[in-house]
Parts: C-alpha cells; structure tokens; sequence
C-alpha cells in the first residue's frame, strides 16, 4: 500500500525510471564501447577540426582532446549528449508532478487530506531527487562497463565527479520546471520555459565570448558550474558543484512559497 505522496509519485514513474535506467547504462556503455575505433581515427578528427567554424569548437571543445579517454568522453557524452538526455526527463517530470495532477482534477482531492502544501511539494521534489540519483548510478556502471570492455585507463574520481555534475545540473532544471508549476503555470508552460532556458544558457556558455559579450555573462548560467568535460580532466570543484545545490534550494524555496500561496484549479 502507497503511504505517502512521495512513494506514490515513485510509483506512477517506475515504467519511466526502469526504462531510463537501461537506457542510460546501454548508451554509456555503447558510447565508451566505440572509443578504441575513435582513437585510431584521431589524425583524421584532428584534420576536420581545422576545418570547423569557431563557434563549433566554442560549443562543444577541441576535437583533438579524442584521443584521450577523458576528453573523448568529455566531448561526446558530457559536453551535450547525456545532459540533454537526462534533462529531457527532468524537465517533463518535474513539470508533471504537480501539473499532470492538476490537469486531471486530482491535486484538489490530494490537499483535501490533512497534508500541508509544504509536504506535498517537497515529496514530490524527492521523487525527482530519486531520478536524479539513479542518473548517477545508471551512467556510473555504464561508463565503468565500459571503460572494462575496451580496457582503458581512466580516473574513477574525475569520471564520478563529472557524472555528479549531470545529476546536479538535471536536478537544477527539474526543480525549475517543479517551482513554475508551484507558482501557478501549466505543466506544458513550465516544461518550455524550463527547456528553453537549458538550450538559451548553454549557448550563452559556450558562445559569449565569440558574440563579443562579457565573460562573466557566463557565471549566470548552470552550464558554466556544470562544466562536466573539464571535470574528467582536471578533477572534482566543489565550489561549482556547490552552487549548483543552492541553485537547487533556491528554486524549491520559490516553488514552496508559491505553491502555499496560489489558487487550485478544479
């Protein structure tokens, strides 16, 4: 029996959870699988680099950093790949935890129960929390299957440190899209604000400087802390890992407040 909203959001999600979960253990593995045949073809990449517009090398890093495991993975999973994958999830789940119920009517009758609003949202941020985790677990053995099969050497701290980042950024945007629905708009609004936002600031990160604009523009995007490719080469940085949690804090805190305070549709 389901005792809680937390372990009932849990269960409405498990199809979702299962399958994202072979799915992401399968995609690390194939994409770590291929990196031997990458490595023999470096001299070639390293001539079609030359070749690339700069704004290309700015959003997704030097080419020539694929001869390294590191940097391979660095440029074809963690700079675009894998956070898009995990943030498509995180976004339209945490703009249906509240929304989805809300559409049909349901989240009238959850609050008739003697539950505080508080405890509703924060249950179902930890259902987020839960996809979050299970981003970290899921690629972690994919990478690791991996990384044994082709029997590379690589530094299990950079590579858990970076694949912590995924999760922390997906969480970012997963709480985002949670606290637009705690303050009053639709799921499908707060889903396209959330994804919107991830595609506008990770292109402000990787193309500021080419546009002519400050640098420092980039400090107010999440991609900028997230900064998983540079992690796999030069190690863990809790400070950005860091801001990135009271990014994360932030955005409930707006969802609590909001939520607490907002008329439900019936």
């Amino acid at each position: 029996m389901l005792t809680s909203v937390f372990s009932k959001n849990l269960y409405d999600m498990r199809g979702g959870l299962i399958w994202w979960s072979v799915g992401l253990i399968l995609t690390n593995f194939l994409v770590v699988s291929i990196f031997p045949s990458i490595e023999e073809s470096s001299a070639a990449l390293t001539e079609y680099m030359d070749n690339l517009p700069p704004a290309m090398v700015a959003l997704f890093g030097d080419i020539q950093e694929f001869a390294t495991m590191e940097g391979y993975l660095g440029l074809e999973l963690f700079g675009f790949f894998l956070p898009a994958l995990t943030l498509g999830f995180g976004i339209a789940y945490g703009g249906g935890v509240i929304g989805s119920e809300e559409d049909r009517g349901t989240l009238d009758l959850l609050l008739s129960y003697p539950i505080s609003r508080r405890s509703v949202l924060t249950q179902k941020f930890g259902a987020i929390a839960v996809f979050a985790l299970l981003v970290l677990v899921t690629s972690t053995l994919g990478l690791l299957l991996g990384v044994a099969l082709v029997d590379a050497t690589v530094d299990i701290g950079n590579l858990a440190a970076a694949v912590l980042n995924v999760g922390l950024l997906t969480l970012v945007f997963g709480t985002l899209a949670l606290a637009l629905t705690g303050v009053g708009l639709s799921r499908g609004a707060a889903s396209g604000i959330s994804a919107g936002l991830a595609a506008i600031t990770f292109l402000m990160n990787g193309l500021a400087p080419l546009a002519g604009l400050p640098d420092a523009i980039r400090h107010f995007t999440p991609w900028y802390y997230y900064d998983a490719s540079e992690v796999l080469l030069t190690g863990f940085v809790p400070a950005n890992a860091a801001v990135l949690v009271v990014a994360i804090v932030f955005l409930l805190v707006i969802g609590l407040l909001g939520f607490q305070r907002r008329d439900i549709a019936v």
